[in-house]
């Protein structure tokens, strides 16, 4: 039972290590571009979020936040902690903020979008 934990703990090392030199991102909206750069969000934060940040489905799109407890083990990643990404079905990235409640608010969202 403690050679799995092992394991996963080294190929969770591996995958951090491998992380910066990844520089694939998804497509993002114009208004995504601007919200990035107004807020100071970087590629490698976007990146962090998309790949070690919570997936929830709410309200027709995808939210990915990077909780604190996603980065607890790896300190290169505390600073993105709180990064939301919105992500239409079709993968485009819609807009990114920060905000460390964010998991906490998104939850709570109904899951599917109300008929108007």
């Amino acid at each position: 039972m403690s050679h799995d934990f092992t394991e996963k703990s080294r190929r969770r090392k591996n995958q951090v290590a491998n992380f910066y030199r990844s520089d694939k991102i998804l497509p993002m909206t114009n208004h995504a571009i601007r919200r990035t750069s107004q807020r100071k969000i970087s590629q490698q934060a976007i990146l962090a979020t998309l790949r070690y940040g919570k997936k929830l489905h709410r309200t027709g799109s995808v939210f990915f936040t990077l909780r604190k407890k996603d980065v607890a083990m790896e300190p290169e990643l505390r600073p993105f902690a709180g990064t939301t990404l919105l992500v239409a079905k079709d993968g485009v990235i819609i807009t990114a903020y920060m905000n460390k409640n964010s998991h906490s608010i998104i939850k709570k969202k109904p899951k599917r979008r109300a008929n108007r």
